[in-house]
Parts: structure tokens; C-alpha cells; sequence
């Protein structure tokens, strides 16, 4: 059985959507037929559906990687309570509430019951189900262990999302002041500030330097400010393209683990991630090799991912992890220090798993730092660039009341 989008109408000009299971899309428009429907178009809903899914993931996507998570955490419990894995999916199916999941699950199962394994019924979806994902299931398949690892990704999920959950907290509040700081500077120089410069003309006096400076600018802004506005939209775009390019992602990267503040931040993130996934691959039985394979692929940032690769070729060649970590200068020392010992005592993924538990208190740590840290800057810097302008303002007053006095 498989599932099929399908649109047909009943009478004219009524035109009907929805879904259907059949054996092929000849038996889907029979029975449609049967039911007395006028056939217009029959698509095979699950061979188009990791296309349909990957235009939709996303923040503002239909499908979030929270439901990833929350498919794979459902699946391990059917599964734990004795459910066979083909009516798993028919009963997650009955549940989803979005159209593309619930292609999803159909071609899952459509391809389970074609004889294919649950791991190479996932690869069909890469847009979904990523290199780590598949190759853990299949590690779980071969051990005898899929709900085990089935409950590790989830957890793995869902430590994901809280450790991104908080750097993004670290990294919104600034963002937010920054973009509020410039709009108001912005209206009170193009729009404001020109409503005082008659006056200040009219008494025909001297402005001081900080005023002819402000007045300046104000100028340019209340002529140009709509070239300005789009050549910041232009420059906004083509950094955009930019940073879409290799290029550009490598350069942005290595900038923003050098900022300050954010940039520790990231680096634990990085570094938490690393270790959170290698761990959970190499407790799977997945060889290191290919752990590190898989776990360059899942970073965001290609400095890291580029160093995570260049392990590979040494370990490969026969050499320790750990040597290959203390070598690399985007890891700290203990880091190596840690994987050495997991090495030693033959629990290296034990080891990860902890270096990753070490991380995550120490992003939390950094994050109320930041945080506590960057609203009196925000508000100094803010303060001091109002003051420029109350200051530039003020001085033509101070310096008409003197004269009117003499």
C-alpha cells in the first residue's frame, strides 16, 4: 500500500483534495471513480515527499526538528511497549497532524513492507533523516538494540535543542538592542534633529564643531535616506550570497569564534556538540572512523567540521583521538586530557559523554555572564551615542542664552 495525493471533483467547479491508500495510483483513481468523483490528478505522495518536506523544514517551515525528536522518542516507545515497527508507523501516521509528515510515515511503511530495513527506508529521506541518524538505526538494527538507540537519539535531540535554545538567548537580546539603538538613532537624525536646525540658522550664530558635525549627517540623512536605507538592504543581501558561498561560511565562522563575549560561547557549543555526538556514535558501535565521519557532518561550524575531518586521515593512519584533539588549537588542553583518560581506561565514549556534561554547565556558566554583561554595555553604548546627540543640540541653546544675556 502507498499513499497518494490526489485532487478530483464532485460536481462543477468543486474541486476536492486529500489523500488516499492504494496499491498504485491505477486503483487510487478507481476509487475515486467508484465514490463518484471526477478524476483530475493522482501523485504518489510518498515518492514526492522528502521534496516536499525539505522545502518545508525550517524556522518557518511546516515541519520543525523538534518533530524529528518527537518522532523518534514516540517510535522508541511504541516500540518498547510491543508494538510491531510497520503498525508503529500506521498508528504515528493516524497522529500527525501535518500532511508532510504523514507522507512521511507512509512511505516508511510502504517501504518496510517491500522488504527494505528501517535504516534504508530513512536513507530515502535524507533531507530529513541525516548520516548520523541512518547509520545509528542501522547500528541498532544489527546489535538487536533499535529502541536503545532509538531513545539515544532522542535524548541526543533534545540536548541539541536546549544547548541551541540557549545560545541563541546569549546571542538575541543584542542582537534586538542593536537593530532597536540604530532605528532610533536613525529617525532622530533624518527626521528630529533637522526640525531644531532653522532655528539654530536663523540666529545666525556660530555652531560649534560637535553641531556642524550633527547637522552634517543629519543632512546627508534627511537627502539620502532612502538610498541609504536601500543600499543597506543591498549590502545586507549581498552578504547574504556571500555567506552562502564556502568562502564566506569559513570566514563568518572563524570571525565569530574570535568575537568577544559570543565567541567563547560558541567555541563550548562546538566543542559540546562534537563531543555529545561522537559519543553517542561510538557507544553505538559505530567504528571511530566513521563516528568522526559522521560527526564533522553534523557541526555548524566548518572550522570545527574541517578539523573534525582532518582527524579522520590520522586516526586512520593508527593515530589516538586524543592526540589528534591536543593537536588541534580549536580544543582546549583538558579536552585532550579527558579523551586520553577515556582511551586508557577503554570507556572513550564515556569520556565524550562527559566532556560534553562538562560543556553544557560551562555554556550556562557563559551564558549568565554574557547576558550579565551585555545589557550595561548595550546601555552605555546606547547612552553615550543619545548623549552625543542631546549634547550637539543643547550647546547651540547654551550659546544663544549667553549672547541674548550680553
Amino acid at each position: 500500500m502507498a499513499t497518494f495525493v490526489y485532487e478530483a471533483m464532485r460536481e462543477p467547479g468543486e474541486v476536492i483534495k486529500g489523500e488516499l491508500d492504494a496499491e498504485d495510483a491505477t486503483a487510487a483513481a478507481s476509487s475515486l471513480i467508484v465514490r463518484g468523483y471526477h478524476v483530475i490528478r493522482v501523485s504518489d505522495a510518498n515518492a514526492l515527499a522528502g521534496r516536499r518536506v525539505r522545502l518545508r523544514l525550517g524556522i518557518w517551515g511546516g515541519l520543525k526538528r523538534r518533530d524529528l525528536v518527537r518522532f523518534t522518542r514516540d517510535t522508541s516507545s511504541l516500540l518498547r511497549a510491543g508494538l510491531p515497527l510497520s503498525q508503529a508507523l500506521v498508528t504515528l501516521r493516524n497522529r500527525a497532524g501535518k500532511s508532510g509528515w504523514r507522507a512521511v510515515f507512509g512511505g516508511l511503511r510502504a517501504r518496510l513492507e517491500d522488504g527494505q530495513t528501517f535504516s534504508q527506508s530513512l536513507a530515502a529521506y535524507p533531507n530529513i533523516f541525516d548520516a548520523m541518524y541512518v547509520n545509528l538505526v542501522r547500528a541498532g538494527e544489527e546489535s538487536g538494540k533499535l529502541i536503545e538507540v532509538l531513545t539515544r537519539l532522542s535524548d541526543l535531540g533534545e540536548k541539541r535543542d536546549e544547548i541551541q535554545a540557549r545560545v541563541k538567548m546569549a546571542m538575541v537580546y543584542p542582537a534586538v538592542m542593536l537593530v532597536v539603538g540604530i532605528a532610533t538613532v536613525f529617525v532622530m537624525v533624518s527626521f528630529v534633529v533637522p526640525m531644531f536646525m532653522d532655528v539654530f540658522e536663523e540666529t545666525g550664530q556660530t555652531l560649534p564643531l560637535v553641531t556642524r558635525m550633527l547637522v552634517g549627517l543629519s543632512r546627508f540623512m534627511a537627502t539620502w535616506w532612502p538610498g541609504v536605507i536601500g543600499g543597506a538592504c543591498a549590502g545586507v543581501f549581498v552578504a547574504g550570497r556571500y555567506i552562502k558561498t564556502r568562502a564566506g561560511r569559513r570566514l563568518v565562522d572563524g570571525l565569530m569564534l574570535r568575537a568577544p563575549l559570543v565567541g567563547r560561547v560558541l567555541r563550548q557549543y562546538e566543542i559540546g556538540a562534537f563531543a555529545r555526538t561522537l559519543g553517542t556514535l561510538l557507544g553505538s558501535g559505530i567504528p571511530v572512523v566513521s563516528a568522526l565521519n559522521i560527526t564533522a557532518s553534523t557541526l555548524r561550524n566548518t572550522r570545527y567540521s574541517e578539523a573534525v575531518r582532518a582527524m579522520v586521515a590520522e586516526v586512520r593512519e593508527g593515530g589516538l583521538v586524543s592526540a589528534c584533539v591536543g593537536s588541534c588549537a580549536l580544543f582546549p588542553e583538558s579536552v585532550a586530557n579527558v579523551v586520553a583518560v577515556g582511551e586508557q581506561t577503554g570507556d572513550i565514549a564515556g569520556a565524550f559523554h562527559q566532556l560534553a556534561d562538562e560543556n553544557e554547565r560551562d555554556i550556562d556558566r557563559e551564558v549568565k555572564v554574557m547576558m550579565t554583561l551585555m545589557e550595561p554595555l548595550m546601555i552605555v553604548l546606547m547612552g553615550l551615542v543619545v548623549g552625543f546627540i542631546v549634547i550637539a543640540m543643547l550647546l547651540p541653546i547654551f550659546s544663544l542664552g549667553d549672547a541674548i544675556q550680553m
